[in-house]
């Protein structure tokens, strides 16, 4: 048999509970089946541990049991793809929304996906950040300069206002009722070595900042953000972004597109 067959059969044993077509590759002792079913609870029991670790809130907010049988669940349907276990789990958030007996807590997949930002902030390891004295030199190309971003700092937008759930849970002093309404929030999660913070933005703020995490020159963000609020300070807010630390270091403005001799339309790096 090929190795990649072996290497198959036995991962479909292992990640995806099949079994019965690996069992004929296995000899020796009394019991071959037996070591086989070690190395799937051991593949089970890690991943979920890895998992949960991960996802303390949101087991604070719906309970022990039912989040660790979709983390079970999980880790069979969506195994890792990456050597790095710390990125395993970006989209639990998502699959435990999904599941049946859950629907009807329409916040939990926007709170599980806070908790997440929020691990990543806390471990991330943010540079120094430049000062406003960094935009001088580039005088009337300003607009077309995109910044580098903290790696901690993430935006996030949903419908309900989870960052008081999550002030309830790191506060520890849960109330025995809270009534939660709907309503549209938009935060920014930053964070550097062991600490964190998430805030919220008024609309035209979040549309402009999250454009400049995502390398949009600054020109564009202010676009985006004016079609939010026609009132938006430009100014003022660029002054917040890069006074907050918020900028790890610029980008060179887009160099204009120059028609050369030969015909070829050439955009400098």
């Amino acid at each position: 048999m090929p190795l990649a067959e072996v290497q198959r059969l036995l991962r479909a044993a292992i990640v995806g509970r099949e079994v019965s077509e690996a069992v004929p590759l296995l000899f020796g002792g009394a019991d071959p089946a037996g070591r086989l079913a070690i190395h799937n609870r051991h593949y089970e029991a890690s991943l979920v541990r890895a998992l949960l670790g991960k996802f303390p809130a949101t087991t604070w907010l719906v309970g022990s049991d039912l989040i660790h049988q979709a983390a079970r669940e999980f880790v069979h349907r969506e195994p890792p793809t990456a050597p790095c276990i710390a990125e395993y789990g970006d989209d639990f958030p998502r699959f435990l929304a999904e599941r049946e007996n859950v629907r009807d807590l329409h916040y939990l997949r926007f709170f599980a996906e806070l908790e997440w930002h929020v691990g990543h902030a806390a471990i991330a390891a943010d540079p120094p950040a430049i000062d406003l004295l960094a935009l001088a030199p580039y005088g009337d190309q300003v607009a077309d300069v995109a910044f580098v971003v903290q790696p901690s700092l993430r935006y996030l937008k949903g419908s309900w206002p989870v960052d008081e759930l999550m002030r309830l849970y790191l506060s520890d002093r849960a109330p025995e009722q809270y009534r939660l309404s709907a309503a549209e929030t938009r935060l920014e999660i930053c964070g550097s070595r062991g600490t964190f913070r998430f805030d919220r933005l008024e609309p035209g703020e979040f549309s402009f900042r999250r454009a400049l995490a995502q390398g949009s020159p600054l020109g564009e963000a202010a676009e985006q953000a004016l079609e939010v609020d026609e009132s938006f300070d430009v100014g003022a807010a660029l002054h917040r972004f890069v006074v907050n630390g918020l900028v790890a270091k610029i980008r060179s403005p887009r160099l204009p597109v120059t028609l050369q001799s030969n015909g070829f339309n050439i955009e400098p790096d």
